[in-house]
């Protein structure tokens, strides 16, 4: 694997979708109060009246969250990243009971995302990963950042296990698949960089304004502070910005660095008031450990002269 080498950034395209759906907000063509009723008339339910894009946008909204995200002790036993990739994730998704009220827990939801790209869909008529190319990574010179990985040899991304080119030759069938707006994006670590340098510099690089310096503001503004089941783990007041968090460390001042990790061992953080942005990843067949995600951040926290 080497500085160019394309990787699938899992659940850091969750920056990318929200920062789609925060640019149709600031465009006056969505309404952070509405209901998401509104705009996705099956959510125009009793049950789902309550839910409004903040709700997706900081995992507060009260569907499903991901297997494991509370410590279930099983946590696919309803086969739901099946479900979640098929042409069906609406319908069962619609069938399920909300967990809790929106905004009264934080529980990491990846449908959510999957529902906010589905808003993006509807609202431009074309597929939100094409919409989202032309308007956020083109502007941003993010040339190395895409879904769909057709046309671009297999030598060119890294793949650690079988799965892997699977999961390539699903994607190159299935190019807009709505499951991408949750963690389908193939990006670099200098094309990682760059989208930090995107927060740093407000949301303008070399010249070409991509997204308002106050959107972004809003980003990294604590928007929910609430309980929090986190894999195994129970936090009174997890904290979470707009489709991005806060670097909860002992050594770093809260909201000093945001950021968002990513399955499969790929990191992605920024420090505005230090200027920093940090991209890591790691190509193995390990998933999630501290060391990997969590360690570098105090290594380069404290490395700051």
């Amino acid at each position: 694997m080497e500085s160019h080498t394309f990787r699938r950034i899992a659940s850091i395209t969750k920056v990318l979708t929200s920062l789609g759906i925060l640019k149709l907000v600031e465009d006056g063509r969505l309404v952070m109060e509405l209901p998401i009723g509104h705009y996705l008339k099956e959510f125009d339910t009793p049950t789902h009246t309550k839910i409004r894009l903040t709700h997706l946008l900081t995992h507060s909204s009260g569907l499903p969250a991901d297997p494991g995200s509370n410590g279930e002790p099983n946590p696919d036993h309803i086969g739901f990243w099946p479900v979640v990739r098929s042409a069906a994730w609406l319908e069962w998704l619609l069938a399920q009971p909300l967990a809790h009220e929106p905004g009264a827990r934080w529980c990491y939801g990846s449908v959510g995302f999957i529902v906010l790209g589905e808003i993006i869909t509807r609202l431009v008529g074309e597929p939100f990963d094409v919409w989202v190319a032309r308007e956020i990574l083109e502007p941003a010179g993010l040339h190395d950042t895409f879904f769909d990985p057709s046309g671009r040899d297999d030598d060119n991304f890294c793949v650690v296990k079988p799965e892997d080119l699977a999961s390539l030759s699903y994607a190159r069938e299935h190019p807009h698949h709505a499951s991408w707006a949750l963690g389908g994006a193939y990006s670099t670590c200098p094309d990682l960089v760059r989208l930090g340098r995107l927060f740093l510099e407000n949301g303008t690089l070399d010249g070409k304004r991509v997204i308002g310096r106050t959107t972004l503001e809003a980003m990294r503004r604590i928007q929910l502070t609430a309980p929090a089941p986190h894999w195994g783990d129970h936090f009174p007041d997890w904290q979470y910005g707009l489709g991005i968090e806060p670097a909860r460390h002992p050594l770093i001042p809260p909201g000093a660095v945001w950021g968002h990790e990513g399955s499969g061992r790929c990191a992605w953080l920024f420090a505005p008031e230090q200027q920093l942005v940090a991209a890591w990843t790691l190509p193995t067949t390990v998933d999630w450990d501290a060391d990997f995600c969590w360690t570098p951040r105090a290594v380069i926290w404290s490395g700051l002269l």
